[in-house]
């Protein structure tokens, strides 16, 4: 996870050297000769361009538990299960908190750990003192550090799916739950464009396309949060909208985009996927003239160029099967499930599908068992297939028998005779490699992620 952000780390200063002029000078006095020992001075070479700044990388989500963002950093006596970051939250009054989550069955090491890290200074009798604070009120103890740090410490709870419910140890009397222990930092103002970095480097405003047409979903990110979290395996990021009529386009968005609404504490919310990788949560304060998108992607490690999910495929949460959708001029679609992947419910390991060759909606699969293509057509509720086997170049098997097929298939892509076979699967292979910038045994065979 440790990587190296020279372009953000370290400021390179080009300095540029201007030659002298060479406008005549009228001096008031005969210049004096230089000594002998002088050496003629040197004019700069100015011939070679200075060389371009590097493009900064990306941050990462799991880079905000890498100590430039999480300086609390991760030996802890628990298991640290969630970062997260928020800033410009009016309800804060300025102050941009970083939060780092963990747990513990050991309550009364952990509170004793923490304040000698928090440099309280105590000794086994004020950490003793501590202990019984967090009994006696209710099983709660906050307090704050020499260095700022909040440190606060709760019961853990089995209705939290953040974080695996953990028992308490038994030690100092406790039983039950053990604790949830949260530390928080407040991000000093000359340090937030960073965090600012990592949250704008790991939101899609690609993935608002669907709603793009009903509000301007550029941002500046003045008000953003991100939330990583290691136990559900996500990665949340957050953005308000403020715009003038927040319901108006609520309800254009619900007229036009295909979700269900729902209302959440006198909210208006819905859901909408992009891709089937990354989704969009609209919260709609109808009242306040907000908009807060939360976007969750299930993908924290590094994305590999060239992977099916840097190439827009979204996998099911089993991760068997991985499909990329367009949706314009109308709907075609991809899918990949290789056998390695585990026990995929359908019997074809590619799919592609397009809905609309003049008029017929065009299938077809690929069984990589006995190297297999089935290819079908369907229009007006009739349809016909047929298989093809390209390692042999042998092609039949006609459903529901060849005159339909041949007619079929002849007038969807205007062939006749045996070509008519080829011209479906040409289609489907142009397809993949106008989008995706390789064969199809290219495509099959490449990494997840």
């Amino acid at each position: 996870m440790k990587r190296i952000l020279s372009a953000l780390l370290i400021v390179v200063l080009l300095c540029t050297l201007t030659a002298c002029s060479n406008q005549p000078v009228e001096p008031s006095e005969p210049p004096e000769s230089p000594p002998a020992t002088s050496d003629p001075a040197e004019t700069p070479d100015n011939s070679m361009p200075p060389e371009p700044t590097p493009e900064r990388e990306p941050y990462a989500a799991l880079d905000i538990f890498e100590a430039e963002f999480n300086t609390f950093g991760m030996d802890m006596p628990g298991t640290v299960f969630e970062a997260r970051f928020e800033k410009g939250v009016a309800k804060l009054e300025g102050k941009n908190p970083f939060t780092l989550s963990m747990t513990s069955n050991a309550v009364y090491a952990c509170i004793a750990y923490h304040a000698d890290v928090a440099g309280l200074g105590l000794d086994e009798g004020g950490k003793g003192e501590l202990v019984e604070a967090y009994r006696n009120n209710g099983q709660y103890l906050e307090f704050t550090g020499a260095d700022g740090r909040i440190v606060t410490i709760r019961p853990a709870n089995p209705d939290d799916n953040r974080y695996e419910y953990v028992e308490s140890d038994g030690n100092q009397g406790f039983t039950g739950a053990g604790c949830l222990i949260e530390l928080t930092y407040y991000v000093p103002d000359d340090e937030l464009e960073k965090y600012t970095q990592l949250v704008q480097d790991n939101y899609s405003i690609e993935a608002l396309s669907p709603i793009a047409a009903y509000f301007d979903t550029a941002t500046d990110f003045s008000e953003c949060g991100i939330s990583v979290n290691l136990y559900i395996n996500e990665v949340q990021t957050s953005v308000p909208y403020y715009v003038p009529d927040a319901e108006t386009i609520r309800q254009n968005i619900a007229s036009n985009v295909n979700s269900d609404w729902w209302e959440w504490n006198g909210n208006m919310e819905t859901y909408i996927a992009y891709n089937n990788a990354i989704g969009n949560k609209l919260i709609v304060d109808s009242e306040g003239g907000a908009i807060t998108i939360v976007q969750s992607n299930k993908y924290l490690q590094p994305i590999a160029e060239g992977s099916l999910t840097a190439l827009g495929f979204g996998f099911d949460d089993a991760g068997m099967c991985g499909v990329f959708e367009d949706r314009e001029p109308h709907y075609v679609s991809v899918a990949i499930a290789r056998p390695e992947w585990g026990e995929f419910n359908e019997d074809w390991n590619i799919e592609f599908m397009d809905t609309d060759i003049k008029g017929y909606s065009l299938r077809i699969t690929y069984h990589a068992k006995d190297g297999r293509y089935h290819i079908s057509v369907d229009k007006d509720g009739e349809s016909c297939a047929y298989d093809y086997y390209p390692e042999k170049d042998e092609l039949g098997w006609e459903d529901p028998d060849i005159e339909t097929v041949h007619r079929m298939f002849g007038d969807a892509f205007d062939s006749q005779g045996k070509e008519l076979y080829y011209p479906a699967l040409a289609h489907f292979e142009q397809f993949v490699q106008e989008h995706f910038g390789m064969s199809v045994d290219e495509l099959y065979a490449a990494p997840k992620q």
